[in-house]
């Protein structure tokens, strides 16, 4: 800085010092301009608090938002390009429910509804991330860049006004030979600043198209997000509807304890029992049996079964009522010999001194039917 400009800022803080301390009174701006300056003040501060109040509705925790901004920053000093999604909390509960889905199974009515709750939820993240960079794009940028030019190039603006009348006020109070020259420079000076920054807070405020054309923007992206959700949900719940309808419409299934049949020799010795094949039948020392339970047994059952796997069988699942001639009526939990197969949806087997056709959904095949 030059002797003269360190002269001029020195005189600039004498007369601040004046009227802030000894009560001199400075030269009064009109009430418009005042107002004026008041209202740009106004939208300094609401630009500001916009992109903060903006960027928490997008982005709600805190540790997340610093975490992102600090590893942006490393990468823009290595140089490197990396884009860092914000983890949505609809995906992060959305993939829990799909790894548990899995976990229990497509079988598991609940698993199922888990993995379609999971698949929605995480469509509802991807549509949050959509509605993040939208209103990144089209609402949060503008403002910023109304900041980083109009909103400056104001304030330097207004900062060289306060300077001028400064420099002004000190040079018409320090009056000397030649004072009336340099009061009147000081004045052109002055005002020439005034009407600059008066001409651009005037286009700021009155430019309210510009200003209203981001919120419109905002609205917009809020509004085909929440469609999107919407649309996501209400496919879900009807998903959701389907599916609690078929569980309630299931037949209700009973507990029953899983029979262990072994074989045993006329020596003592127990062992698992197995289905013989054709090519090697069981010797007449063999017999197949259902051991009691003991308390020093390490193979329990009921005492009263004689289930005995030693021919084609089925367990029926669910219940069934025949509704033709010739079907075979059964409980759930019935053990039915098989005597043949009609095609790959009925059986035939038989239930006691009952003979008929049977579902092939409806069972659990124990042995199965010999090849043909």
């Amino acid at each position: 800085m030059s002797v003269s400009g360190m002269k001029k800022q020195l005189h600039k803080a004498s007369q601040l010092l004046n009227e802030r301390l000894m009560g001199a009174e400075g030269t009064k701006l009109d009430e418009d301009f005042l107002k004026m300056e008041r209202s740009v003040a106004v939208m300094n501060v609401l630009m500001v608090e916009l992109m903060s109040r903006t960027t928490e509705l997008l982005q709600p925790n805190p540790a997340f938002r610093a975490k992102l901004s600090m590893l942006s920053t490393v990468s823009r000093i290595r140089g490197q390009v990396r884009t860092l999604g914000y983890p949505q909390t609809e995906g992060m509960l959305g993939k829990c429910m799909l790894f548990y889905g899995q976990e229990l199974g497509a079988a598991s009515e609940f698993g199922g509804a888990l993995m379609d709750v999971g698949g929605a939820l995480q469509q509802v993240s991807q549509a949050k991330d959509a509605l993040d960079v939208s209103i990144k794009q089209t609402f949060i940028e503008p403002l910023q860049g109304l900041q980083r030019s109009e909103m400056k190039e104001i304030k330097y603006q207004l900062k060289k006004v306060n300077g001028h009348r400064l420099d002004f006020d000190y040079k018409k109070r320090r009056r000397g030979r030649g004072a009336a020259e340099k009061v009147r420079v000081a004045w052109d000076k002055f005002m020439t600043s005034k009407e600059l920054a008066e001409r651009s807070m005037f286009v700021l405020l009155e430019s309210d198209v510009d200003r209203i054309s981001p919120l419109s923007a905002l609205v917009a992206s809020l509004l085909d997000f929440h469609r999107n959700a919407q649309r996501i949900l209400l496919d879900l719940q009807s998903g959701l509807q389907a599916r609690l309808t078929a569980a309630s419409n299931k037949p209700p299934r009973r507990f029953r304890s899983e029979k262990i049949c072994v074989g045993g020799d006329h020596s003592g010795n127990v062992g698992f029992y197995h289905q013989p094949s054709a090519a090697a039948p069981r010797s007449s020392g063999e017999q197949s049996t259902v051991v009691p339970s003991r308390l020093d047994s390490p193979v329990s059952s009921y005492a009263d079964s004689k289930l005995v796997l030693n021919q084609p069988c089925c367990r029926a699942m669910y219940s069934f009522t025949p509704k033709c001639d010739g079907e075979l009526d059964f409980s759930e939990g019935d053990v039915i010999i098989l005597t043949g197969q009609v095609d790959s949806n009925w059986y035939e087997g038989t239930l006691g001194d009952r003979s008929g056709l049977l579902p092939v959904s409806y069972v659990d095949v124990l042995v199965p039917l010999p090849l043909p």
